[in-house]
């Protein structure tokens, strides 16, 4: 017989609250902090900060400046997984510089931001910043430097027109691009002048050597300056000047609805020739210039083709909110026919489930065999909100968002896939007239036979609580 082992109860570890730590005094938890900086860099950069924070002058600044220089001395790679601490390492500095240093000495501020955004070249080429938070860090701080240079009250404007051309021009790794934006107050109109004077160069001695590989950077430098101004009619001549004229008819509109002048935006929103995608924003910003104009029945005329075509909720909403309440249930029904004789399957089964789900289910039921389950984003609200009243529609499309991940054998997607059955089975409890439809038993015997060797599916199942192979 062997030897019994007493078992411990476990004791719960006790809660440290701020008052027991305060109780500790500040040299002890000093002592401690320093310690576990030693194993944890982030917290020994945040102390080195909070010391250097208590410096003044040039000490306060130096300090900054050796925290950049570490980051660009480090050779460390940093992956997608540890790309974060890169971007918190450099958010601490920005931050620093930004509290610390600007409100005393905004110029010197403006001297470590520039440093700082300079560093691009030396973290993109070590770091796999796919989630973006380097560069959203890097982006920041370009915004920052012209705060802190919009602070400084003997700037020269043009003397930082130069310099923001040039940033802006060397902008490798697309962080730099919002450089013009950001110094808009710090430039001035003399600052703007100079700068529109330095892209309009660069911009002339480009096309006299047949160079166009920088014009839609230029281009876009002029639009920022435009902007910067107010000026409409440069942000189209620089929209001209880019080749982006049609393209960005949108954004021209937007600007001319901002001036003022509808009608002119109503001309060209109706000239314009654009590709499908782009049809919805147009057609919104033409129903916006219409009602503008207090032509409101042809912005509900505009507003009804538009539904008819894209079948978008909101435009139905915005109609019906505009008719009278004796006229809007009419409306609705024909809403509802539109929908269901409709091209675009999804948006007539997104749209119907949320106004009529008599009318949803009829377009599932019938068209069950052309669905996607691929779809999941569509198909899984619909089938939830069909589950009270019409569960046999909510159960096929559970199945063919099921089958869809069984036969591309997405193992990463089996949980899903399990969900979804679990969701049916629920259902199915009370079913008796599967409508010309496969009761579930004969749904379980057709999935185990022909899945049967995916192990790992059926694993999740058992743990579900669904034992479906064997039966």
């Amino acid at each position: 017989m062997g030897r019994r082992t007493r078992c411990t109860p476990s004791v719960p570890e006790p809660e440290v609250s701020v008052e027991d730590v305060e109780a500790l005094g500040a040299r002890r938890l000093a002592e401690i902090l320093v310690e576990h900086s030693w194993q944890d860099a982030g917290l020994r950069q945040t102390l080195r900060l909070a010391v250097a924070s208590r410096a003044t002058g040039d000490r306060l600044v130096q300090s900054l400046a050796l925290e950049i220089d570490r980051i660009r001395s480090d050779d460390r790679f940093f992956d997608w997984r540890t790309s974060r601490t890169l971007a918190s390492e450099l958010d601490r500095i920005r931050d620093a510089i930004v509290h610390n240093v600007q409100p005393r000495d905004p110029k010197a501020a403006a001297s470590l931001l520039d440093r700082f955004i300079r560093l691009d070249r030396n973290v993109f080429e070590r770091a796999d910043d796919s989630d973006g938070q380097i560069g959203g860090v890097m982006q920041q701080a370009v915004g920052d430097f012209g705060r802190a240079w919009a602070a400084v009250p003997d700037r020269d404007p043009v003397q930082l027109a130069h310099e923001v051309a040039a940033i802006f021009l060397k902008d490798s790794y697309g962080v730099h691009g919002g450089i013009i934006r950001a110094f808009k107050d710090a430039l001035g109109s003399v600052g703007l002048d100079a700068l529109e004077r330095l892209l309009r160069r660069d911009l002339a001695h480009r096309a006299e050597a047949h160079d166009g590989s920088k014009d839609w950077a230029l281009g876009r430098g002029l639009k920022d300056i435009a902007d910067a101004r107010g000026d409409v009619d440069a942000f189209i001549a620089a929209q001209r000047v880019a080749g982006t004229e049609d393209a960005a008819i949108a954004a021209i509109c937007e600007r001319l609805i901002a001036a003022g002048r509808l009608e002119e935006t109503l001309g060209r929103l109706e000239r314009a020739v654009v590709p499908a995608h782009k049809l919805r924003e147009l057609e919104d910003l033409r129903v916006q210039v219409l009602d503008l104009l207090g032509r409101a029945d042809e912005a509900q005329a505009a507003r009804w083709a538009a539904f008819r075509r894209t079948l978008a909720k909101p435009t139905l909403d915005a109609y019906l909110s505009r008719l009278p309440q004796e006229e809007r249930g009419q409306a609705r029904r024909k809403a509802v026919d539109i929908a269901t004789d409709h091209a675009e399957l999804y948006a007539a089964m997104s749209l119907l489930a949320g106004l009529d789900l008599d009318a949803a289910a009829g377009l599932v039921l019938t068209r069950i065999e052309s669905i996607n389950g691929d779809l999941y984003t569509t198909l899984r609200p619909v089938a939830k909100a069909l589950s009270g009243r019409h569960p046999v529609a909510a159960i096929l499309l559970y199945r063919r968002m099921t089958d869809a991940v069984l036969a591309r054998a997405q193992s990463t997607y089996y949980e899903h896939a399990v969900r979804d059955l679990v969701a049916a089975e629920h259902l199915a409890a009370n079913i008796k007239d599967w409508i010309g439809h496969p009761s579930q038993e004969l749904y379980r015997q057709h999935l185990a036979a022909k899945h049967r060797q995916k192990r790992s599916f059926w694993d999740r199942m058992s743990a579900a609580g669904l034992k479906w192979v064997g039966r």
